[in-house]
């Protein structure tokens, strides 16, 4: 099949979209990201990539703490609206109801299925634009109407959102087309004629 250059970007076809949240100057703050995901799995460590400019990231360094909020499709306008005003200029503090686990300085989003508290290990990665930053995970916090019966958060129940910036659209998720790390073993190598 013939391929067309299209320019460098993300080329990722989806990403989950997060609410990270962090106390700034002693007030919960929100902000929608993209770029959010796990690095580790003992201990469980994970990323978030913050634009340079963005208010968040004074109350990650503030706090050494931050927390992951996984929105419904439900929330999507809130979830949104997070992104496209800075903290700094509104008080974001009042959109959801805010809870604080085991760390108590990591804000999370009681109205989202999924929710993590993270504490910040010191490390980052500049770069031109942004800054990525590492956190231990703490203490998971699921809603229970999305938990399964053997106790794990059911993804289809949690309805989370994901962008697609190839399209710049917000979506949710499709079909299940089988079990990871376990379909691969239907694959037949071709044979040669």
């Amino acid at each position: 099949m013939k391929k067309a250059k299209t320019g460098a970007y993300n080329p990722m076809p989806v990403v989950p979209i997060a609410l990270v949240g962090a106390n700034v100057a002693g007030k919960p703050n929100y902000m929608a990201v993209g770029f959010v995901n796990g690095v580790n799995i003992k201990p469980a460590i994970v990323y978030v990539s913050l634009n340079k400019i963005h208010h968040t990231p004074k109350g990650i360094l503030e706090n050494g703490t931050f927390s992951i909020n996984v929105p419904s499709a439900d929330y999507v306008v809130e979830t949104d609206y997070c992104g496209l005003v800075s903290g700094r200029n509104v008080d974001k503090s009042t959109i959801f109801t805010t809870f604080y686990g085991e760390l108590e300085t990591a804000p999370m989003i009681e109205e989202f299925p999924i929710t993590c508290e993270c504490r910040y290990t010191g490390q980052k990665v500049e770069f031109e634009m942004d800054v990525v930053y590492f956190g231990e995970v703490i203490q998971v916090y699921v809603n229970e109407d999305v938990l399964s019966d053997k106790g794990k958060a059911d993804i289809l129940k949690a309805n989370p959102i994901y962008y697609s910036g190839l399209e710049n659209r917000y979506r949710t998720l499709g079909d299940d087309m089988g079990p990871g790390w376990s379909i691969g073993r239907q694959y037949q190598p071709k044979q040669d004629l």
